[in-house]
């Protein structure tokens, strides 16, 4: 499935509200994915999320016609490549590999101590 709509539209929410609103719309972009199964490559998905953070479709659409977020996503795509992220859900911290999929949270803890 392809995901760039929505980072392309997380990147919109960030510059429109700030880092914690975009942080919670790639929670609820995850949630509607990994617990609704949905489509998130889908406009009809993603612009309701948006609308629930105070962001227009309209501002949604014109920026995704634009694609007037393409380049800062394709440098965080490309940094996540380099730092191992081959899939998700991913978490990263600095100066360390990602941690790539689902697991344990106790296999989490592990990893970061090894």
């Amino acid at each position: 499935m392809n995901s760039r709509f929505a980072l392309e539209t997380a990147e919109l929410v960030r510059l429109k509200i700030g880092d914690g609103a975009a942080g919670g719309f790639y929670h609820s972009v995850s949630r509607a994915f990994f617990t609704e199964h949905a489509d998130i490559s889908k406009h009809d998905v993603i612009v309701p999320i948006a609308q629930r953070f105070g962001i227009s479709a309209s501002d949604v659409e014109t920026a995704w016609r634009e694609r007037r977020f393409s380049p800062a996503v394709d440098q965080f795509l490309g940094e996540a490549h380099k730092a191992g992220v081959t899939g998700v859900p991913a978490m990263g911290w600095p100066h360390r590999r990602a941690i790539v999929g689902m697991m344990p949270a106790a296999e989490i803890v592990r990893r970061l101590r090894d």
